[in-house]
């Protein structure tokens, strides 16, 4: 792959890998040989509702409006957000950007969100981002920020990537590159592979970048934090078979959390709060594993409520896990 991967070391000291402790229209699964989702209509609830992912709308809260970018859109919280210097912390979401808007912006957390939302296959966002469109969308969201907070000199000081369902091709474009500094990663449902040809398992070498950040989170550096359903896939591995493979390559093992419907995601030690109330059985943990920084969260279900159930877990994620490590 091309690119070294450019990472910032947390304070957390090394530690090897260990095994842990303790339709409607659109239709959001896949349909073709390649990661396929539907992109959630923004503009159209009915859709979004009928293809499992309604989302109660409470808001903007601190936030004043989207602002458009070059691709995608931001949300600028208030200036106090924003150090002195001009630094600020960016959460950068691809696929999903209404719903990550309706389930992040009436909690606040200081952040600068951008929601990127291209397509319907990952393939359409790694396009999107090829060339000079990533530093373009970088620039083009410092002059957002400062344009709105009025701090001169706007900048990214910490930088998280997310993504749900077909938006890691996005993600594995930029950790390809290794043109941005990554501090944190999210993948909720959306990290896919290829089979070798002929066969159902993934080549040894695949998914090298993830690899590579899953290593370095295990050891201390930048949080990767990664969740699966049980949604089956025809032609390419699924994000179950994914995760699997990805914790076989550094040697590590999950441990099964056996529970029983909304009790399941509280069940589990060190599990963020996963709005269990909200997405009931859509949310129920079957295995996990945590080691350094470094967290895979299994969930049951196959289809469109388990699928879209993923996005509920962003607040919790950054509010348990990723804004400690960035701001400690």
């Amino acid at each position: 792959m091309g690119g070294a991967l450019l990472l910032r070391r947390s304070r957390a000291s090394s530690a090897s890998p260990a095994q842990a402790s303790a339709p409607a229209e659109p239709s959001p699964l896949p349909r073709g040989g390649e990661p396929e989702r539907a992109a959630l209509d923004q503009h159209d609830t009915q859709h979004e509702a009928q293809a499992g992912c309604g989302f109660a709308d409470q808001g903007f809260g601190v936030y004043e409006r989207w602002r458009p970018l070059p691709l995608g859109k931001l949300l600028v919280p208030p200036a106090h957000a924003i150090r002195s210097d001009g630094g600020y912390d960016l959460l950068i979401h691809f696929h999903g950007a209404e719903p990550v808007r309706k389930v992040l912006a009436p909690r606040g957390m200081d952040l600068v969100i951008a929601g990127v939302d291209v397509g319907t296959r990952s393939s359409e966002y790694a396009r999107a981002i090829e060339g000079g469109s990533w530093d373009a969308l970088l620039q083009a969201i410092d002059r957002e920020v400062e344009s709105a907070s009025g701090s001169a000199g706007a900048r990214v000081r910490r930088l998280v990537l997310s993504s749900w369902s077909a938006g890691s091709g996005a993600i594995g474009r930029i950790i390809e590159r290794g043109s941005s500094h990554v501090d944190a990663l999210i993948l909720l449902d959306s990290l896919y592979g290829s089979y070798m040809p002929g066969q159902t398992s993934l080549a040894q070498g695949q998914l090298a970048p993830y690899v590579a950040l899953a290593n370095a989170a295990a050891r201390g550096a930048p949080v990767f934090y990664l969740t699966h359903t049980d949604i089956p896939t025809s032609g390419y591995a699924s994000t179950k078979e994914a995760a699997t493979f990805l914790l076989r390559e550094l040697g590590a093992t999950p441990i099964a959390v056996t529970s029983i419907g909304d009790e399941a995601p509280s069940a589990a030690p060190g599990a963020p709060g996963d709005r269990a109330a909200e997405a009931g059985d859509a949310l129920r943990l079957t295995r996990m594993y945590d080691g350094g920084s470094l967290y895979v969260r299994g969930y049951a279900g196959a289809g469109p409520g388990e699928h879209c159930a993923q996005l509920r877990l962003l607040p919790a994620i950054l509010a348990e896990h990723v804004l400690p490590a960035l701001r400690r």
